[in-house]
């Protein structure tokens, strides 16, 4: 009786837990005070989580709960635990560690909970040793399967008795096999079934032991072709070397059940209800390229499109149908079908585990990998939808991630961020300007990749996983990331407030797998696919807008349109509020039917639909009676529109078009665009932008992703009466005296942007008009225009005479004399040009007494910074420094005579490593698995203080 009320209470708790982590990933939005409150210092589950991978699972306890600190104290929220071997580790530097999910795994997991608890970190694990979902408990019966085929040729008449021979693919012959059923074609030389026709045989009544047929063979040439369930002998994708094991059939329901079944009856050995884990991830699907399959498949397919696969069964092993259409419509069913059961059996039951465990599920269920799925669809099926974005690569598909989480009603939007292969190249300004990029296709939780545990054995930088950012603590910055953490912190807290706010939405087909392109890619980077294409994978784009400058969309699948979407006052609604003025459909000629049927209902009631008439429907169920639906249903809602000389036809309380483009509709419907730039060229839409509202507060997110200073105007789509404030989230300031000016379609405001800069402009019914005590420069024209309009009371020249001390231990002169600011790679000493790590530069200045007016504030300006600094001005800290334009205020701290500046500089790890490559005869300063990537020929990075340096004292406001 006692172990029943202890398993009780454990229930409870964990399902009071559930509620509470559900609620944080879709609460309505906070009070106004509130609203402020949390944006100064964002609750902890805004803030950046990352992969904490244990390469080869191999742990240092004292170094893991020194991380744990670290995270705290830099203000993460937290880590998923990812066990994975080491793809990069050529000198096998990486010591192997225990099974994953073993006994002293368990211990390490133990331990990292209850730090993690103690220091209110979340923390989670992802669902298998490298990926995706399998282990060494998985066996041969729910491992991963596909669909072959053997032929054979036989002539008639004759009686045959036929051995059916062991299928092969392109790995080699499988181990484990089972016939499916054997059917026989009239032979074609180009493998090509007319099915109006040619009448295909089904042999199974004439097969016995699944080994022979035999069978009485008509007059002519034919093909049997005999079709076999296999397993693919697939292992996870890179495990710890002591955690290999099969990879899950993702169709099958009892396999994913038994597989997080396992993992998750491991894991409560060590879990309380005060110390568990808060997530799992299930990561991008990378399984190998295959005509899936699964035992019940056929049936499956009976059972919801109404005819027998098999005849059909060879279009997926290269024979092909003379009627296109028929064999397209096959193929569309057998990959929805394939998709339906992964997003059914997989990511939805992988999610309703996890929640009845307390736990919230990441899924990368997008096209990041081999997808196989419509992975709308797959994303909003799990809790937190994520995909991914990476540094200067093209790698990005956040938007899927983001369009998922609106139209399931999603809070959360999570993306594996910075993945890469630039190691060590970059820093926090750098990343911020692509984290803003991916803020404005709608990411709302950064999720590091990666940050790599380092045992003390590991050296600096250490041990790292062979892609990713290395955000860690042996990061040379990683002492100064706190501005970095809070601001990516500040923006995922603003960017989950109220509703997204788009015009359209873009119905993408029902077709399997599936693809959202990202608006924008790293800018960094030349793309290599046309604006046609995706420019992540290069596919075609399944629906394409065109140019929508200054208006926002959604991607929406078949599932949401047929069971969820109404049109309530013109608009495309949702349950939550998200709402759409109006629908593009694909440019093709064939349609879902059912989602045809929720097409007529939505026209109906009073919805703008835009899009080509169909012909006829995607699929075979119910062929060819389905056609005849498409065009009655067609006729009615086009009417006599063709798309040539009659553009619309109203239909009940709607209107379908059809020979417009999206932007055309939005403006003969008198819906201007929600966010205008004017002044400057805009194409490459460098000024970018997110609007969300809640119902008191109307929220834009403007980035400037530009590395030089914009000058422009800005119309937002707002209430007139509606008062604009500036929120920087780089300081949680808040400027409340802005100009504006009502314009025809909302309020215009005039911007002078820094580089790499962003502003949060909220929109209110009315504001106190005081900026906040502490906010010492100018939001809306930027730190410069004092400068410019002559307001500058005094200048100071810091550009020469420093003294710089180095850190001997990374092979720099304990001293250094500079003459100039300039890069430490051009300067002609060796242990200052393959520097890495933290120095301080020092120097004394100057200040009159009258300059130290009450009048004005003084600040130290730098003209370049890699990567980051402190400021210190008489002892007294001044603050970090790490985006353009480079300045601290030092105001409080200046005296009469002279004083002492200091600021600490830190750049990357690349040129100590440079060194160390270039040197191999003598000891290294650096240790590191990644050491491969560089070579004698790789570049030295620009570091340190460089340009003009200066005190400059302006009039306060």
């Amino acid at each position: 009786m006692e172990d029943k009320l202890v398993r009780l209470g454990k229930t409870i708790t964990i399902l009071l837990a559930t509620t509470f982590l559900l609620s944080q990933c879709n609460s309505e939005s906070p009070t106004k005070r509130n609203l402020e409150a949390g944006f100064i210092n964002p609750p902890l589950e805004n803030r950046p989580l990352a992969f904490w991978d244990w390469l080869n699972g191999y742990v240092d306890t004292a170094r893991m709960v020194y991380e744990l600190e670290e995270m705290k104290d830099k203000g993460m929220q937290g880590v998923l635990i990812w066990d994975v071997g080491a793809l990069l580790d050529p000198g096998k530097m990486i010591p192997a560690g225990p099974a994953f999910l073993g006994e002293e795994s368990l211990e390490y997991i133990a331990l990292a909970l209850k730090t993690s608890g103690r220091l209110g970190l979340n923390l989670g694990l992802i669902s298998a040793s490298s990926w995706n979902a399998g282990g060494d408990w998985i066996e041969e019966a729910d491992a991963s399967k596909e669909l072959l085929s053997t032929n054979q040729i036989v002539t008639g008449p004759s009686r045959k008795k036929i051995t059916i021979e062991r299928p092969v693919s392109r790995r080699g012959k499988p181990e484990i096999y089972s016939l499916i059923s054997s059917v026989v074609i009239p032979y074609s030389d180009s493998k090509e079934i007319d099915y109006t026709s040619d009448k295909t045989i089904n042999l199974d009544e004439f097969t016995s032991d699944d080994k022979f047929i035999e069978w009485e063979v008509p007059e002519g040439k034919w093909d049997i072709i005999s079709f076999f369930m296999c397993n693919t002998g697939q292992n996870l994708m890179c495990p710890s070397p002591n955690s290999n094991g099969l990879m899950i059939d993702h169709l099958s329901r009892k396999a994913t059940k038994t597989h997080f079944d396992t993992m998750l009856g491991r894991l409560d050995k060590v879990s309380t209800p005060e110390n568990r884990l808060k997530f799992l991830e299930v990561d991008s699907y990378e399984v190998w390229p295959a005509k899936d399959w699964t035992p019940g498949f056929v049936q499956e397919f009976k059972t919801r499109y109404g005819y027998d696969p098999t005849p059909y069964l060879p279009l997926l092993q290269g024979y092909s149908s003379k009627d296109s259409v028929v064999g397209k419509r096959f193929l569309g069913d057998y990959s929805r079908l394939v998709s339906d059961m992964m997003i059914e059996n997989h990511f939805a039951q992988s999610s309703d585990i996890a929640e009845e465990h307390g736990m919230l599920m990441f899924a990368e269920a997008g096209h990041g990998g081999s997808a196989r799925v419509d992975p709308l669809k797959a994303l909003g099926n799990s809790h937190i939808p994520m995909g991914e974005f990476w540094n200067r690569q093209r790698h990005w598909v956040t938007k899927e991630a983001a369009s998922a989480a609106h139209i399931y009603g999603k809070k959360v939007v999570a993306s594996e961020s910075l993945t890469g292969w630039n190691h060590w190249q970059h820093g926090p300004t750098n990343f911020k300007q692509l984290c803003d990029i991916v803020f404005c296709n709608g990411l709302n939780q950064v999720f590091f990749h990666t940050f790599a545990h380092n045992p003390e054995i590991a050296g600096k930088p250490g041990f790292v996983y062979h892609a990713g950012e290395h955000i860690n603590v042996n990061t040379t910055w990683w002492e100064m990331a706190g501005p970095f953490m809070d601001y990516l912190s500040r923006c995922s807290y603003m960017l989950r407030q109220g509703n997204f706010v788009g015009d359209a939405c873009l119905y993408y087909g029902d077709q399997a797998p599936n693809l959202v392109p990202p608006k924008r890619i790293d800018p960094n980077i030349k793309p290599i696919f046309g604006d046609s294409l995706c420019l992540h994978c290069g596919r075609p784009k399944p629906v394409d807008a065109g140019e929508l400058p200054g208006y926002d969309y959604d991607y929406i699948n078949a599932d949401i349109i047929t069971t969820t979407l109404t049109a309530e006052d013109g608009k495309l609604v949702l349950p939550t509020g998200q709402s759409y003025r109006v629908m593009l459909l694909p440019d093709r000629d064939d349609i879902s039917l059912e989602v045809l049927k929720s097409l007529e209902k939505l026209v109906s009631d009073g919805a703008i639909v835009i899009g080509r008439r169909p012909e006829r429907t995607t699929s075979l169920k119910n062929y060819p009676d389905c056609d005849t639906e498409v065009k009655t249903i067609a006729d009615k809602l086009w009417g006599q529109c063709d798309g040539v000389k009659i553009f619309s036809n109203n239909y009940g309380k709607g209107t379908v078009y059809w020979g417009k483009s999206v932007k055309e509709v939005l403006e003969e419907l008198n819906i201007p665009p929600d966010f205008e730039v004017k002044g400057i060229d805009n194409r490459d839409r460098h000024i970018d932008y997110i609007h969300r509202r809640t119902d008191t507060e109307d929220i834009y997110f403007v980035s400037n992703s530009n590395q030089k200073e914009e000058e422009f105007t800005c119309i937002f789509r707002v209430d007139k009466n509606w008062i604009p404030e500036i929120w920087d989230a780089e300081t949680g300031l808040i400027q409340r005296e802005v100009e504006y000016s009502n314009v025809e379609n909302g309020i215009s405001t005039e911007f002078i942007m820094d580089p790499l800069a962003s502003r949060f402009v909220v929109f209110r019914n009315k504001s106190t008009g005081k900026n906040d005590a502490e906010l010492n420069y100018d939001l809306q024209y930027g730190f410069h225009r004092k400068q410019k309009s002559g307001e500058i009371k005094e200048t100071i020249d810091l550009t020469h005479h420093w003294k710089i001390r180095f850190n001997p231990e990374m092979g720099g002169p304990d001293s250094y004399q500079l003459e100039k600011l300039t890069s430490w790679s051009e300067i002609d000493h060796e242990g200052i040009r393959y520097y890495s790590g933290s120095a301080s530069y020092s120097r004394d200045f100057s200040v009159g007494e009258e300059t130290l007016s009450a009048g004005s504030e003084a600040f130290a300006v730098f003209g370049d910074i890699q990567e980051m600094a402190r400021v210190f001005v008489n002892g007294n800290d001044c603050g970090i420094v790490w985006t353009p334009p480079y300045k601290a205020r030092i105001t409080p701290y200046l005296k009469a005579g002279t004083n002492s500046i200091t600021v600490q500089v830190i750049n990357t790890w690349n040129n100590r490593i440079v060194g160390d490559v270039r040197n191999p005869d003598k000891k290294p300063f650096t240790k590191t698995n990644a050491k491969i990537r560089f070579n004698e020929d790789s570049p030295l990075l620009r570091s340190g203080l460089m340009g003009k340096a200066e005190i400059l004292f302006v009039n306060r406001k």
